[in-house]
């Protein structure tokens, strides 16, 4: 019995001392997952409107899912009056939706389709204490951790909100001590193969520079 606990003593010490010296150090378990920061990653869309005259819908050269090229033709009208006009893919991307066929008649200012951008972004919510750390147009490293295999990307800040979103409250109220105001950060993410819309995605603010 002796021995017993003479050995749970020692392993609580050593666990003890463990912390405290993760703790000295700023990096217990807390104040690391308070440095990683997620999100969910997103695709921008771009809503195609029909800006010219009123007409009859004579092709539709994309389907849902194709791919499709900046400057690329998506739709023929023709018109009452007058040549053909052609509706263009606005940016690089894949057909996410398509909402007229041949036959159609359409007016001016109707949306016709939707693409998703070859480009994804990811909104993260940042205590005020570490929004110093990012700063627009910045550089970042942007996690993926449940990928099968472990993957980064390059990642940019591409905006940084200018007035706090919402006061995260803190689990205990010690005297004087205010609630924590969130930022709201979006980091623009290379595209990949690997990585589709709805992915978490990770920023640790321990490999940014102060």
């Amino acid at each position: 019995m002796k021995f017993k606990m003479g050995v749970y003593i020692g392993m609580s010490v050593i666990l003890i001392a463990g912390g405290s010296l993760l703790i000295a150090k700023g990096k217990d378990a807390v104040s690391q997952a308070e440095s990683r920061k997620q999100g969910i990653l997103e695709a921008e869309q771009k809503t195609i409107m029909y800006d010219k005259s009123p007409g009859t819908v004579v092709l539709v050269n994309k389907g849902i899912g194709d791919a499709v090229q900046k400057g690329e033709v998506l739709i023929k009208v023709k018109p009452a009056e007058g040549a053909e006009a052609d509706v263009l893919a606005p940016d690089t991307g894949q057909i996410s939706k398509i909402v007229v066929k041949p036959g159609d008649q359409i007016a001016q200012g109707v949306p016709v389709a939707i693409v998703q951008k070859s480009a994804y972004y990811t909104d993260l919510y940042i205590q005020e204490g570490e929004i110093q750390k990012l700063a627009v147009h910045q550089s970042v490293k942007v996690h993926f951790p449940y990928l099968d295999r472990p993957d980064q990307v390059n990642g940019v800040v591409a905006s940084v909100a200018a007035a706090p979103q919402f006061a995260s409250l803190r689990m205990s109220r010690e005297r004087g001590q205010a609630d924590l105001s969130m930022f709201l950060v979006r980091i623009s993410v290379d595209a990949s193969s690997d990585l589709l819309p709805g992915m978490t995605a990770e920023v640790n603010l321990d490999e940014l520079a102060d």
